[in-house]
């Protein structure tokens, strides 16, 4: 055997002893008996909370709406005539019965003299036909007769003089008479518009609440009303529906404005404002609204034993400064940081907002 193949050998043989007394080593000590680790107690989450308190708020119904007149009415013809008179400008204040158009009566005048002739010539024939019926001359159904004929004559005049009086068309009502919608020379007809009448005396806002808002209004309620312009007027409810629109599922109300002789225009946009009582209710800022699992708004505090819960509220106003919920303690511990990261029944250290570590 050469030196060469008795080196390698020595340098195997030093390798293999080498690497089995490392094995028997680590035999010996993992046959050792190690004692069970001891569990430490389970860290407490820390809790960022804020105290809040409840106090009595000042419920307000706020609606934006727009202003309309008291009423509003076209007025038709109710006879088919021509126009031949107009004497009334847009704009123009008109008392009850002023004559806004007036149709041509050709024939209708006639008609009523014709009514008013033979009326007069039934009144006679009624008077001889009472007179022989006394002196015995004529039998008493010969009274009775021209008593009807007569009824029929009177009839006949005071329907001509109805046909006649409906080429008048007049105001019916105090009011502005706002625009004109037919013009001399116009031929209208049974039901054609004359013009458009309104009245804004006084002018309201009209506007739509919530179910939850409107069982809180009362008609006669004071109100104030903030118009588009920024001039704001003292008003008073003087219509609460209790049906809801069957589209929107919204309540109609109505308020009277208090102008004081300022004048106010209709469509215009306002926000109507009704003060609808008292209540103690809790300021919070909006982030701290979370959802429950079954979908319920409310907001998780800490409680005495510093085990987080959920309270469900309703927010019955909204300010700058957050919500006014009610549903909660008058003196509430809230967590003010991950609400969704906390189950119920879990214990927490509570850290005041502010004084948490880092």
């Amino acid at each position: 055997m050469n030196r060469s193949i008795k080196i390698a050998a020595a340098i195997l043989a030093v390798i293999v002893l080498y690497f089995g007394a490392r094995s028997l080593m680590r035999g010996s000590i993992s046959s050792e008996v190690t004692p069970p680790a001891v569990a430490g107690p389970a860290p407490v989450a820390e809790a960022i909370v804020l105290q809040a308190s409840s106090q009595i708020h000042e419920l307000r119904v706020t609606s934006k709406g727009r202003t309309a007149p008291d009423k509003s009415v076209t007025v038709k013809s109710g006879t088919a005539g021509t126009v031949v008179s107009t004497p009334v400008r847009e704009g123009t204040f008109v008392k009850q019965g002023a004559l806004l158009c007036a149709l041509d009566v050709e024939a209708r005048s006639a008609r009523v003299k014709e009514a008013e002739a033979a009326r007069d010539a039934a009144r006679v024939d009624y008077e001889a036909a009472v007179s022989l019926a006394a002196k015995g001359l004529a039998p008493v159904n010969r009274e009775a007769a021209a008593k009807a004929q007569l009824d029929a004559a009177e009839a006949a005049v005071n329907s001509a003089k109805v046909e006649l009086g409906r080429t008048q068309i007049r105001a019916p009502f105090d009011g502005i008479f706002e625009r004109r919608l037919a013009e001399a020379g116009d031929y209208l007809g049974p039901g054609s518009a004359c013009g458009l009448l309104v009245d804004m005396s006084p002018v309201i806002v009209s506007a739509e609440v919530t179910d939850a808002q409107a069982g809180l209004l009362q008609t006669g309620m004071p109100a104030s009303v903030l118009l588009a312009d920024g001039r704001t007027f003292p008003a008073k409810l003087r219509y609460v529906a209790r049906t809801a629109s069957g589209q929107t599922r919204t309540f109609p109300v109505e308020a009277e404005l208090e102008t004081g002789g300022a004048t106010v225009a209709a469509g215009v946009s306002a926000t109507l404002t009704v003060p609808a009582g008292k209540v103690p209710a809790t300021l919070i800022a909006r982030s701290l609204l979370t959802l429950s699992d079954t979908g319920e708004l409310g907001v998780r505090h800490v409680m005495a034993d510093d085990t987080v819960h959920f309270a469900a509220v309703r927010v019955i106003d909204e300010a700058p400064e957050g919500a006014w919920v009610t549903g909660l303690p008058d003196k509430v511990t809230l967590v003010a940081m991950g609400q969704d990261y906390l189950a119920d029944g879990v214990k927490v250290k509570p850290v005041p907002q502010g004084g948490a570590r880092p």
